[in-house]
C-alpha cells in the first residue's frame, strides 16, 4: 500500500504550540522597566488613582493609539488585561514565525515538525534556557538570538509598544505566503502603534516593492506601497505635528541629551556596537543568506542593507536626529525571522524517527513547566524588594494634591559596550562600570498612583520638554547632593516646584526642620513638606 501524503498540522495542534510558546516565554508583573513610561498616558487618561495630575503625564504622547489601548483595556477590563493582551501577541508571534517557515522549501509542514521547530525555536525564548544562561555564565545568551542589536527587540518582559512589531513579523510572513498587499499593510500597522517602527517599515516596505517589481509585479507594488503610505500618514502627520524637527539650538540640545544622556545604549553605536553585535549581523547575514533563492530574500536584503548605510550615515555626521530614529531598529525583526528560518532549516535535516519526535517533545514540555516554575517561584524580572514596603505605604496613604520627590540622578553609567538583558538577572543591577541604567524606584509612579516631580527612566519627547526633564534631572541631583537643606535653602525650592513630600533612603540621611516625618523602614523614610513652612 502506498503511503499517504504527510498532512499539515492541525489547527488545534498549531494553537496548541502557540500558547505553550507564551507560556513558556512569559512575562513580567505590570510596572516593570519600559512599561512605566508607556503605560502613563493612558492610565492617566482612563482615571488610575492620581495620575492625571503628573507631570510627564501632562506632555506630549509619543505613542497616542498605544495610549488609547491601554485606557480602553483598563477602563473595560483592569489592569489583568493588560497582561492578557501581551500573552496573545506572544501567541501571535509564534503563529507569525510558523506562518513564514511554513513556506521555506524543505520543511514537511507535518505535526511532527511543527513539534519540532516549536522545540527549537523555544531554545531561543524561552525563560527556563535563558534563567540557566545567567545562572552558568552570568549573561542571557539565548537573548540575542530573538533580540536585535543596540538592546532593542519586539518581544520585552511585557505589554509595551515595542512588541508590535510582531506585526513586522508576520509582514514577513505574509510576503513569503504571497500576500503582499497583507504584508505591506501589516508593517504599516505596527508603525502607527509605535511610531520608532516607521523606518523599520519603510524599509521593509521597499524591500517587498523591490521584490515584486523584480518579479514583473509593478502594479502590486505600486499597491502596495500605497497602501502602506496611505496607513501611515496620519501617524506621520501627528508626529511632525507634535514633536516638530527645527533648526534651533533648542532642539539640537534636546537630540543630545536624548542620544547621549538618556538612551547612549540605543542611539550611541560606539556604546552598543560589540563583538555580539557584530555576530547578530552575521547571523541575519546567514539567515538571508538561507532564503537567497525565494521570495523573501529581496524583503529581507534590502532593509538590512538599508539599515547598514544609514548606520554608517550616522556614524560618519554624528548626527543625534537620525540616530534617533534608530536606523539599526529594523535588525530586532531580521534577527528572530533568522532564527525561524534557520530553526526550519534545523528541523527540516531532523531524521524522521521516534527519538527526535520525542527529544522534542520534550524540550517543548519542560519549556513549558519551566516557564511556568519561573513565574510561580518568581524567578524573573525581578526588582529591588527594599522598596516594597515603601510602595505599598504611599499607595494606602496618597491624597489627591500630593506630589513626591524621589531620589534621581544621572546614572554613572560608564564606558561599558553592548546591550545585554536583564529581566532573569537578580538585584542588585547594574554591575559597576555597565552600560544599564539602574531600576531603583523606577516603578514609583505606577505601583504607588502618585504624582512624582521626576525620575530618569521616564521621560518626554518633545524638545521643550525633554529640557524641562532635564532641568528637573539636574534640580533633584543638586538636592539630594546636598546634606543640609536647612542651610541651602531648598525649602523654598521644594515649594516653589509644588512638591507635597520627600523620600529620602535612610543610608543618605538629610538635615531638613521643615520636613515632618511620616514613615520609615529599613531602606526609605518619607516625609511632608511641613505645612507651616510652606506658609511662610
Amino acid at each position: 500500500m502506498p503511503n499517504s501524503v504527510p498532512s499539515r498540522p492541525s489547527l488545534l495542534v498549531v494553537l496548541a504550540l502557540a500558547v505553550g510558546f507564551a507560556l513558556a516565554h512569559t512575562q513580567s508583573p505590570l510596572f516593570y522597566s519600559n512599561q512605566n513610561q508607556y503605560l502613563l498616558h493612558g492610565l492617566a487618561a482612563a482615571g488610575y488613582r492620581h495620575l492625571d495630575h503628573d507631570w510627564l503625564a501632562t506632555t506630549r504622547d509619543p505613542t497616542p493609539l498605544f495610549s488609547a489601548g491601554v485606557a480602553l483595556a483598563y477602563s473595560c477590563a483592569g489592569l489583568w488585561s493588560l497582561q492578557v493582551a501581551y500573552f496573545g501577541l506572544l501567541v501571535g508571534y509564534f503563529l507569525a514565525a510558523w506562518w513564514l517557515v511554513c513556506a521555506i522549501p524543505g520543511l514537511s509542514a507535518t505535526n511532527r515538525a511543527a513539534i519540532s521547530f516549536a522545540a527549537v525555536f523555544m531554545v531561543a525564548h524561552a525563560a527556563i534556557f535563558r534563567l540557566a544562561s545567567v545562572w552558568l555564565t552570568g549573561t542571557d545568551y539565548p537573548w540575542n538570538f530573538q533580540a536585535g542589536v543596540a538592546g532593542q527587540y519586539v518581544l520585552g518582559p511585557g505589554l509595551q509598544p515595542s512588541v508590535f512589531g510582531v506585526l513586522l513579523v508576520a509582514s514577513v510572513a505574509a510576503f513569503a505566503n504571497n500576500r503582499p498587499l497583507l504584508a505591506a499593510g501589516m508593517g504599516a500597522v505596527a508603525a502607527i502603534l509605535h511610531p520608532t517602527y516607521l523606518l523599520p517599515a519603510a524599509l521593509l516596505t521597499v524591500g517587498i516593492m523591490i521584490g515584486l517589481c523584480t518579479g514583473g509585479r509593478w502594479r502590486t507594488a505600486v499597491g502596495a506601497g500605497g497602501l502602506a503610505l496611505v496607513i501611515v500618514t496620519p501617524v506621520v502627520a501627528y508626529s511632525l505635528a507634535t514633536f516638530p524637527i527645527d533648526d534651533t539650538g533648542s532642539f539640537a540640545e534636546s537630540q543630545r541629551i536624548l542620544a547621549e544622556v538618556r538612551i547612549p545604549h540605543h542611539s550611541v553605536v560606539a556604546r552598543w556596537f560589540d563583538l555580539v553585535a557584530g555576530l547578530q549581523v552575521a547571523w541575519i547575514a546567514i539567515g538571508i543568506g538561507s532564503v537567497r533563492k525565494t521570495r523573501l530574500f529581496l524583503p529581507l536584503l534590502v532593509p538590512a542593507v538599508g539599515a547598514v548605510a544609514l548606520t554608517l550615515v550616522q556614524v560618519a555626521t554624528h548626527d543625534h536626529t537620525l540616530a534617533l530614529l534608530f536606523p539599526w531598529r529594523i535588525s530586532s525583526v531580521l534577527v528572530p525571522v533568522s532564527t525561524a528560518i534557520l530553526a526550519a532549516k534545523l528541523v527540516a535535516r531532523f531524521p524522521q524517527s521516534r527519538f527526535w519526535s520525542w527529544l522534542s517533545g520534550v524540550v517543548f514540555v519542560g519549556s513549558v513547566l519551566g516557564g511556568v516554575g519561573v513565574t510561580v517561584l518568581g524567578l524573573g524580572y525581578r526588582m529591588n524588594e527594599a522598596e516594597q514596603p515603601l510602595l505599598e505605604y504611599i499607595h494606602e496613604h496618597v491624597a489627591t494634591g500630593d506630589v513626591y520627590l524621589i531620589p534621581t540622578r544621572i546614572p554613572p553609567v560608564g564606558a561599558g559596550r553592548g546591550s545585554v538583558s536583564t529581566s532573569f538577572t537578580p538585584p542588585p543591577r547594574p554591575k559597576p562600570g555597565s552600560n544599564l541604567i539602574p531600576v531603583d524606584l523606577q516603578r514609583f509612579r505606577l505601583a504607588t498612583g502618585v504624582p512624582i516631580f521626576v525620575d530618569f527612566k521616564s521621560v518626554p519627547y518633545a524638545h521643550t520638554e525633554v529640557l524641562e526633564w532635564f532641568r528637573r534631572v539636574r534640580l533633584v541631583e543638586a538636592w539630594y547632593g546636598e546634606k543640609d537643606w536647612d542651610r541651602a535653602g531648598i525649602r523654598a525650592q521644594l515649594v516653589s516646584e509644588g512638591i507635597t513630600h520627600v523620600v529620602i533612603p535612610r543610608h543618605e540621611p538629610i538635615r531638613a526642620s521643615f520636613l515632618e516625618p511620616l514613615y520609615e523602614d529599613e531602606a526609605y523614610a518619607v516625609y511632608r513638606v511641613h505645612a507651616k513652612e510652606q506658609n511662610r
